[in-house]
């Protein structure tokens, strides 16, 4: 290994706390990367093999000898006929009592050598993390100079494996850091807050998604809000400045200071959604203290997303980005996956925002959708909302109503079993699944309909574009 390893192998049993079942290779001083995925392998690799809730990935230990691994760190003893190909092969076995949290423990112990050096900014909240979160790297990365200098989460990588993936990804050049971190049962945010170590937090707000596991409002603002009590005692932290359990998250904030975001007044930061305009949607930044104020036009639309673009100004601002900087860089952002995403294809506008859905964003969502298809045939196609419990089917008939009230002239269809009873109940049109659904859609279209789809992301419907253009 010509550079300095990532973790020496001494290094690698200090985090982890456990021990060589086999010598590691005596021809290198440790690993240059950890991967938990046999496929992506690099040269002197550590296999971090984790049981997860889908796999076990015990199961590729051997193919991660065989694809080169210069060391492999395992809960479970390998098999004879792997032990055997690890001795022919000079790969390092490392035995640890849970390789999660091995992993997670080398995360930390990289992230730290960097506390000082780099501001890491933590993100979490019922909705619209994500595009908060693309909104903030696309502020800092105007404000910096190279590419390399600003990391984020990619993907959906929030969660007990994807926090130490993104990690890992932090290097000698990393001024600024976005991860995102995500939760669904309580305890996850102070267990990834742990690993994460974040110099600054943001909530981006309070909502029903997760209900099932929280309870309520209450609920949800104290899982989120552990992330504040993670942060330094003295570290500035970003609150919406309306949103439900808004007394429970200042109560966790604790004597931080405190910035707050949000589309009215009494916010340190707005956003002012101005609508459409020259084949995008205006948004307008005020900071309250100044009275410093800009407009920039960008493709992202809808009043709660110029909410999550003032809660990027709070933080870039708060950092020292001039408000130049943030209107730049903001109108060059641009949303991952299936959130907002507008396509036309034979005369049909397709609006695409089914990666995943909660009451709180379905509503957001179908305001956007009136807005931008005011003048044209509506078509609203909307799914499960998962993961509310004892709320769900309330939930689902108001939201409902809800879209009824707001898009009178718009042809509704449900699908998924939690939509079936509230559909019923206001005689809109319902499918099972998405399958039956791409049976029937020949027949509610036609050239100049828009179709607006949300639902969550197990329902599958994000993929119905491509379903009916196969076929």
């Amino acid at each position: 290994m010509g550079r300095k390893p990532l973790f020496t192998w001494d290094e690698l049993t200090a985090a982890t706390g456990g021990q060589w079942l086999l010598p590691p290779p005596d021809d290198s001083a440790g690993i240059a990367c950890i991967q938990d995925d046999s496929r992506k392998l690099l040269p002197q690799s550590l296999f971090m093999a984790i049981v997860g809730e889908i796999t076990d990935g015990h199961r590729y230990v051997a193919s991660a000898v065989r694809n080169g691994a210069a060391a492999v760190c395992l809960q479970t003893p390998p098999d004879g006929e792997t032990l055997t190909e690890m001795r022919a092969r000079h790969c390092g076995c490392l035995l640890v009592g849970d390789s999660l949290r091995a992993f997670q423990s080398l995360a930390h112990a990289h992230r730290c050598r960097f506390k000082g050096r780099m501001n890491l900014l933590a993100i979490t909240g019922s909705c619209g993390k994500t595009s908060t979160k693309e909104c903030l790297a696309a502020v800092f990365s105007r404000h910096f100079a190279k590419a390399d200098q600003v990391l984020k989460t990619e993907g959906n990588f929030n969660n007990h494996f994807g926090v130490p993936r993104t990690l890992l990804g932090i290097t000698e050049a990393t001024r600024q850091m976005v991860l995102e971190i995500g939760t669904n049962h309580p305890g996850e945010i102070r267990g990834l807050a742990a690993v994460a170590a974040p110099d600054n937090a943001l909530i981006t707000c309070i909502g029903s998604s997760h209900l099932e596991f929280f309870g309520n409002f209450e609920g949800v603002a104290r899982e989120k809000g552990d992330l504040l009590s993670a942060c330094p005692d003295d570290a500035t932290v970003y609150l919406p400045a309306k949103t439900h359990a808004s007394w429970l998250l200042r109560r966790k904030a604790g004597r931080r200071p405190v910035v707050t975001f949000g589309d009215g007044e009494e916010a340190d930061v707005r956003g002012v959604y101005l609508g459409p305009c020259d084949g995008g949607y205006k948004v307008r930044l005020v900071r309250k203290a100044t009275g410093e104020s800009c407009e920039f036009v960008w493709g992202i639309g809808g009043a709660h997303q110029a909410v999550n673009a003032a809660a990027a100004a709070a933080v870039g601002l708060d950092k020292g980005v001039t408000m130049a900087e943030i209107a730049a860089g903001l109108a060059e952002c641009t949303l991952p996956g299936k959130r907002m995403n507008v396509v036309e294809k034979d005369g049909i506008h397709w609006v695409n925002d089914a990666y995943n859905a909660s009451p709180d964003s379905m509503r957001a969502g179908i305001r956007w959708f009136g807005d931008i298809s005011a003048a044209a045939r509506q078509l609203v196609i909307l799914g499960d909302m998962r993961e509310l419990g004892a709320h769900g089917n309330r939930a689902h008939d108001e939201i409902l109503s809800f879209a009824a009230k707001s898009l009178p002239h718009a042809k509704l269809v449900t699908v998924g079993p939690l939509m079936e009873a509230p559909s019923r109940k206001h005689g809109i049109t319902h499918v099972v699944d998405v399958q039956q659904l791409a049976k029937i859609m020949p027949s509610l279209l036609s050239p100049g309909t828009w179709v607006y789809l949300k639902a969550s992301n197990a329902i599958g419907l994000h993929a119905l574009v491509e379903t009916l253009h196969a076929n």
